[in-house]
This record gives C-alpha cells, sequence and structure tokens, in this order.
C-alpha cells in the first residue's frame, strides 16, 4: 500500500469545491495507513528543536498550526518540540493541533471558510484548490531554494499557482519497488530490472518459479496511482497538452505503453486487478509474489517487529527483502508519490508568526536530523539533500531512496495540476484502462480510445 504521510483519504463533496475555489482541485485518492504506525525511534535531534531568530514583535502573539499524525511518530516529536522552542525563543504562544483522516479534512475546510488557525499541512495539489486563501510565500522559498540547492520541480509545480509561491512542501513518500533478491536470484534473475523490456523478462521468469510480480489493477486510491502513472509516462504518454485543458492521451506512446501492460498481466496473478491498497502488501508479506510496488512501511513494519519485538518470520522477511528504483521506459524513469506541504494561511492574524515557523521548519538545523528520524518514508524534496549524510538513515536497504526521491511527477502531465486530471484520477480511468486491455476486455486501441473519451467528460465536466 502506499500511504499517504499524514492520515487518510477524502473525497471533496459538490458544496465543499464550490465554497472553497473555482480553481476546484480535488486530492482524491488519499490513503488510510494499512498497518500500525511504527514505534518512535531513538534519533539523535529527535527532541530537541534549533534555535530560531528569536523575533521580538511576536511577543504576545498567537499562532496556531494544523498538523497530522506522521507514520513515524519520533517526527511528530520533533515538531512539537521544535513548536515550543519557538514559542521560548519569540515569546508567542505557538501551539500544534494534530487530527487524523477525516478529522483533519475537516478542520482545514473550517478554517477556510472561517478562520481559527494560521499553518496547517496540506496534500498534493490542496494549494491549488486553495490558492486563493492562502499567503504568498514566494520569499521563502527562493530563500530555501538557495540555501537548500533548490527544489526539485515537483515542489514548484505543488506549491506554485500562478507565478506565487502558495505552500512550501516538506516532504514525499516514494514508493518503490519492494522485492525478493533471494526469489529472483532462484529464478534466474540476478539483479532487479533496470528497463520494462527487463522487467517483462524477469516476470514470466518469476511467474514460471511460482512467485509472480504484482502490480496493483485494482481501484486502489493510492497503488492505482503510484503504480500506473509511472508506466503511462514511462513509454512518453501524457494527459493533458501544457495547457492543462486539452486531452492528449491518444498517442502512439499510449499505446506502446498499454501494450507493454497487456503483456505484463500474462505473468501476473489475476488477483491483482482486485487488489485494494493493503492487499499488495499482504501478498508480499505472504511470500505470495516476488515484487510489487509500495512505500517503505513493509520493509519498516517488518523490522520493527523484529528488532523490537523479536518477531522471527518478519525478521526473515526483512532480512531477506530490498528494495529497487522503477525501471527506465523509452522515455525515462518516472514516479508518482503522495506529498505534503506546509501553507500559511491568507486571513491568518499572525503571518508573521506563520512564516517564523515555516523558516524554523526548514533551517537545516531542524530538517536534517528530522529527515533522518523519518528512514526515508517521507522525504523533504531539496536537490541539496543527497549531499548531507546525516539526513538519510545508515540501513543499506533504504539507499536507493535517495534517486528515487528525484522522479516524482504529478498527474496532469505535461499540464500543470488540474480539477480534470484529479476527476479522471477519482474514476480510476488509467487503472481501468490498462486493466480493460490486459483481460481482453478491449483491444488496446479501445482501451485507449475509452480512456481518452472519460478523459474529455472530465474536462467538460471542469470547464461547465
Amino acid at each position: 500500500m502506499t500511504q499517504q504521510p499524514f492520515d487518510a483519504p477524502r473525497s471533496f463533496s459538490r458544496r465543499h469545491f464550490l465554497v472553497l475555489s473555482s480553481v476546484a482541485l480535488g486530492a482524491g485518492g488519499l490513503l488510510a495507513a494499512c498497518q500500525a504506525a511504527a514505534p518512535a525511534a531513538t534519533v539523535p535531534g529527535a527532541t530537541s528543536a534549533p534555535l530560531t531568530t528569536g523575533a521580538s514583535p511576536l511577543k504576545g502573539t498567537k499562532l496556531t498550526i494544523i498538523g497530522g499524525n506522521s507514520y513515524v511518530p519520533a517526527q511528530d516529536g520533533q515538531v512539537d518540540a521544535l513548536v515550543k522552542q519557538l514559542s521560548q525563543d519569540t515569546g508567542m504562544d505557538a501551539r500544534i493541533e494534530r487530527y487524523a483522516d477525516a478529522q483533519m479534512d475537516a478542520k482545514v475546510a473550517s478554517v477556510i471558510e472561517s478562520g481559527g488557525a494560521d499553518v496547517a499541512v496540506l496534500r498534493d495539489t490542496d494549494p491549488h484548490l486553495y490558492a486563493n486563501k492562502l499567503l504568498d510565500v514566494t520569499d521563502i522559498a527562493m530563500e530555501l531554494d538557495a540555501a537548500w540547492g533548490g527544489w526539485f520541480d515537483v515542489a514548484k509545480q505543488a506549491g506554485m499557482v500562478n507565478g506565487q509561491w502558495k505552500a512550501l512542501m516538506l516532504g514525499q513518500a516514494p514508493a518503490a519497488w519492494n522485492w525478493r533478491p533471494d526469489f529472483f536470484s532462484a529464478a534466474g534473475v540476478s539483479k532487479f530490472p533496470d528497463t520494462f523490456d527487463e522487467l517483462l523478462i524477469a516476470a514470466q521468469k518469476m511467474q514460471a518459479y511460482g512467485k509472480p510480480i504484482g502490480m496493483t489493477l485494482g481501484h486502489a486510491p493510492g497503488d492505482g496511482k503510484s503504480t500506473n502513472f509511472p508506466v503511462l509516462w514511462a513509454f512518453g504518454g501524457k494527459e493533458f497538452e501544457a495547457d492543462g485543458k486539452t486531452v492528449a492521451l491518444s498517442s502512439p506512446e499510449t499505446l506502446a505503453a498499454i501494450k507493454w501492460y497487456t503483456q505484463m498481466y500474462r505473468y501476473m496473478d489475476p488477483a491483482v486487478l482486485g487488489w485494494l491498497d493493503p492487499d499488495n502488501n499482504q501478498a508480499f508479506l505472504t511470500e505470495q509474489i516476488s515484487a510489487t510496488v509500495n512505500v517503505n512501511t513493509i520493509y519498516l513494519g517488518a523490522r520493527d517487529a523484529a528488532d523490537q519485538k523479536g518477531d522471527v518470520d518478519k525478521k526473515r522477511i526483512a532480512d531477506a527483502m530490498d528494495h529497487a528504483n522503477w525501471p527506465s521506459g523509452p522515455a525515462g524513469r518516472f514516479a508518482n508519490y503522495n506529498i505534503n506541504l506546509w501553507a500559511g494561511f491568507a486571513d491568518s492574524p499572525n503571518p508573521d508568526g506563520a512564516r517564523a515557523f515555516l523558516r524554523a521548519f526548514f533551517d537545516k538545523k531542524f530538517m536534517v536530523p528530522w529527515a533522518k528520524t523519518g528512514r526515508s518514508y517521507f522525504i523533504p524534496n531539496f536537490k541539496g539533500l543527497d549531499t548531507i549524510a546525516e539526513a538519510w538513515p545508515d540501513d543499506p536497504k533504504l539507499k536507493i531512496f535517495r534517486e528515487l526521491n528525484k522522479i516524482n511527477r504529478l498527474p496532469g502531465y505535461a499540464g500543470p495540476p488540474s480539477a480534470a486530471a484529479t476527476d479522471a484520477i477519482n474514476k480510476f480511468v488509467l487503472v481501468d484502462m490498462f486493466g480493460s486491455a490486459a483481460t481482453g476486455k478491449m483491444s488496446a486501441e479501445e482501451a485507449m480510445a475509452w480512456a481518452t473519451d472519460q478523459y474529455k467528460q472530465s474536462a467538460e465536466k471542469v470547464a461547465a
């Protein structure tokens, strides 16, 4: 399962869309955790916060921060300590409120409509949904760009609206290929495939060995995106033109991606057609499959169960498994992950306090140990992070996440985030395009034509 760094799935009602913005983007398909949260790890800096600028004009003011619950609780402890230190340094009464699942969505919606908070965690393309309600933080974004060696493009695409930074990406949860080198080796595959052609060959061998590769083709809100968009993009397919309005799905590149998937499906368990977000985790942990796409919670959960509870079976799996990057296709190597961003509210009575918090959070004194604590489950989106060894886990099985952190792309490519792209995601158009062709329900050409029509309907729906 591809999990959301903070909390759970949501969907927006029509009223929610109309009240909040005429742009009306959604963040549908966010996931609830399918495993228990990992126990807090003891990591240097996990309970200490950096010194802040101590801006005296903030004395006596109040700052309310809306946050979620991290998969790694120790990261929440670090943020709590940061907020406490910020209060001490500035004389500001700063506090953080944490909400889970739908409560988080309801709270943010309430603040957008009625106020009551200064800063909040947003998700995926939310800054485009709430743009006119958010503080312009372009100055801070530019400071961070210089300090950290630049933002990756996905942070700019998610956080910038009409040339202004409306949110600052605090991180993303990379979905890697979780795989079993021992199974692959026994089947005659010496390494994880580096191209889609190699992946197809490996899949045939793994099926013959009795441990097939599993790619989600069910209506899984998270894995449906993280498993299937990378295939489309690797072959050069795209949903929209650069204007974000013209549907561009029908192409020789999309057709090539569908035909590849049709071949790949022959070597997978048909059960993948019904997989929801927890199902690939379960199939991997019970050794029914040899590889699947997932964030690193399969490994972290197994490793923690082994190290902290003495679970012998989980230790065996954690020791045997590893993580790999996405294979490269004719157009390159791409991925799709859930992301989180910090944003200040435009009607906040304390915008200077909000800015002080944002600067403190993204200060290297705080962010480096915070990233280390996250064990590559949740990674900041700065280019310069790659050169800071102290920010990365020591576990060699997590090393590939440095590379995975560089290849995230937002749905709606080659256009900007859009309500039409979100609507197509919520209808599982891409998943069903691949699945319909893979099962023979439609030819590759028919599946592409059907999906193109669905995207056009989504675009027309938003334009109406």
